[in-house]
């Protein structure tokens, strides 16, 4: 029986349908990635999942006797305790039985004179049991079990014994994952389980969850980490799932494919309409009646074939085109030759040290990625390079001369009280129509543009401020965590848009797949040091790591546009340029032809001798013929 069974699931609030008879299993053994834009109802279904939240119609059915964890976004969800100390190594079901344990030995002890008595045996039976259960649970060693996953999963080792409540959030969230784990579930329920995880943390997280023999339902906007653990992928979106076994790389290649198919399909049947029509019209004017209502009814059949085409593109396989914001950067007019470099860095928190002899250099139009565990200081050299932080020794500069834009983790506008309409008025000389029209371009439309900016979402304040950031003369772009709070179109869009940028780049960001795609320089920043790769993560990973940690990446990853360098980019455009050219030049004869059409069709009477007729036909068939190939460059 599978471990999780969700039928014709119905979801609606304020009476819009989120879900719309959803139905999904999870069997044992099988890693389902969750996927669709923000406010799709990803988080809800699996609320719904959990008997968190209640559906409206439908049915949840676990299988018997099974242990699920579940792993909400929110840390509230997570039931973690901060009461009496308690700190991260702590593992209540453990504790409590030793402590049990405890007081039933002590009552044994003061009974040893009389073994005999039934208190006795009752406290040898209940002793007995309860210690059995202890070693089930490996009661001797959990310490060290806890101790392992945490570490995996990059907690500071100082940190291990540190009160709960004094643990930031991504300290805490990374408790409750161990704790999580500790549980060996049946079933693991995980909503955006990569949040607050650093990419060490990241990458062990997906060996554990690939070695899981479970099954395992979850939620992620991380595209890497979907490409490496999913096994099958659920996409939901407009209250409905499309479901495909397979990587995450396969799900979009196979929606890519079929899209491009049933676009071609529908272009080819508007062709042959067209045509048709033409047809029509002709035998029309020559009074060919029963040959012109025969094309009708030819014509009408090929009509309710294309409805059936487009109603299959949006709504079976969830191929409608889902935009992400319009970006697009002004053109760079001069690249700086020098844009930040530091010399022998140090810098200190107290007794931790960040930098110890640190140096770099970052010239104009590189596009830098900073990594490194969380709490090595990446935030820290941002801050030290905007001159927020001037606390350090050594040298380190950002030239006057650069004109940058930043984007912090946490987005902060002026005035929270403010209207994104009003926001915008004032970031540059515009009439309404004009701000609105730039809103649009960023998915802000109608009355959303009235909204007040503290009301607005993580992925809405990211757009917002990247709007902005569009009307400043900006030259170099300093992003810490660019792609948090987004969902795949969107992250898709920004990145298009920063590999088209011509300026340069300092992003701290987790995100692999944003590395791999728009970074081609990575510092690392491990033990004091900043270790300088030239290339991508893919190209990092290689160099760092060596050819086995590079062949532990997925194929259906590898495959995907993983290193995209600069000659094959030149071969596209040069293709890209070839196409139009050839598409243009067949439009022109297409044009000329369809004129040469409708001037013999305007000269047809009861006097045109059949060769005109022929001529005609075969006129026909060749523009047809074109628009074919027309259309294979359009595809292309």
């Amino acid at each position: 029986m599978s471990l999780l069974m969700l039928e014709n699931i119905v979801k609606e609030y304020r009476n819009q349908s989120v879900l719309n008879e959803v139905s999904l299993r999870i069997e044992r053994g099988e890693r389902v990635a969750l996927i669709g834009p923000n406010g799709a109802g990803k988080t809800t279904l699996l609320k719904i999942a959990m008997g968190l939240e209640v559906s409206d119609r439908g049915k949840v059915t676990k299988a018997r006797n099974i242990k699920v964890g579940y792993l909400s976004q929110d840390l509230k969800d997570n039931e973690l305790r901060e009461k009496n100390n308690e700190t991260a190594i702590y593992y209540e079901k453990v504790y409590k039985l030793e402590r049990r344990l405890r007081e039933i030995e002590k009552q044994m002890a003061e009974l040893s004179h009389d073994s005999s008595s039934d208190l006795y045996r009752d406290l040898m039976s209940e002793y007995s049991k309860l210690l059995n259960k202890y070693e089930a649970m490996d009661g001797y060693t959990i310490e060290t079990k806890v101790k392992k996953i945490l570490l995996g999963l990059g907690l500071r080792q100082e940190t291990l014994s540190t009160p709960l409540n004094m643990l930031s959030g991504g300290e805490r969230m990374r408790v409750a994952v161990a704790r999580l784990l500790l549980e060996e579930p049946d079933l693991l329920i995980l909503d955006e389980p990569t949040n607050h995880l650093d990419i060490n943390a990241t990458e062990w997280f997906e060996s554990f969850l690939k070695k899981f023999r479970g099954g395992i339902l979850f939620v992620s906007h991380d595209r890497y980490f979907l490409d490496r653990v999913a096994t099958r992928v659920a996409e939901l979106e407009k209250g409905s799932l499309c479901v495909r076994s397979g990587s995450y790389s396969n799900y979009m290649e196979n929606k890519k494919q079929l899209m491009e198919f049933v676009t071609n399909e529908q272009n080819r049947l508007r062709w042959t309409l067209r045509n048709m029509n033409e047809t029509v019209q002709g035998l029309k004017s020559r009074g060919k009646v029963k040959a012109f209502k025969s094309k009708e009814k030819e014509m009408q059949k090929l009509k309710d074939e294309l409805k059936i085409s487009l109603k299959a593109e949006k709504n079976q396989e969830h191929l409608y085109r889902v935009d992400g914001p319009k970006i697009k950067f002004k053109k760079i007019k001069h690249v700086s030759k020098d844009i930040a470099w530091a010399s022998d860095l140090r810098k200190s928190f107290g007794d931790v040290s960040l930098f110890t002899g640190a140096s770099f250099h970052i010239r104009g139009g590189e596009k830098v990625g900073i990594i490194g565990p969380n709490g090595c200081g990446k935030s820290t050299l941002i801050n030290m390079l905007l001159g927020k932080d001037k606390d350090y020794e050594g040298f380190l500069r950002l030239g006057e001369w650069v004109k940058y834009s930043y984007m912090g983790q946490e987005i902060l506008f002026q005035n929270d009280n403010m209207t994104i309409l009003q926001l915008l008025l004032t970031k540059r000389e515009m009439n309404e129509r004009e701000a609105r029209d730039h809103l649009s371009r960023f998915q802000f439309y109608g009355d959303e543009v009235d909204k007040i900016i503290k009301v607005l979402s993580g992925g809405e304040r990211v757009r917002l401020y990247l709007a902005c950031v569009m009307l400043e003369d900006t030259d170099c772009l300093i992003l810490d965590e660019p792609t948090n709070h987004l969902d795949a179109s969107a992250r898709d869009a920004i990145e298009a848009a920063l590999m088209d940028f011509k300026g340069t780049i300092i992003a701290v960001t987790h995100d692999r797949y944003f590395l791999t795609h728009c970074i081609n320089k990575i510092f690392e920043i491990e033990n004091g040091k900043i270790n300088i790769f030239e290339g991508n993560y893919e190209l990092y990973k290689q160099k760092k790591y060596g050819i086995d940690e590079e062949e532990e990446v997925d194929k259906d990853f590898k495959t995907s546009k993983s290193l995209k360098k600069a000659d094959n980019i030149k071969n596209n455009n040069l293709l890209k340029n070839k196409i139009e050219k050839e598409r243009d030049e067949i439009e022109s004869v297409i044009i000329e032809l369809e004129g040469k059409l409708k001037d013999m069709e305007g000269s047809f009477n009861e006097n045109t001798p059949p060769e005109k007729y022929f001529e005609y036909s075969e006129l026909l068939k060749e523009v047809e013929r074109l628009y074919c190939k027309w259309d294979e460059l359009t595809i292309r």
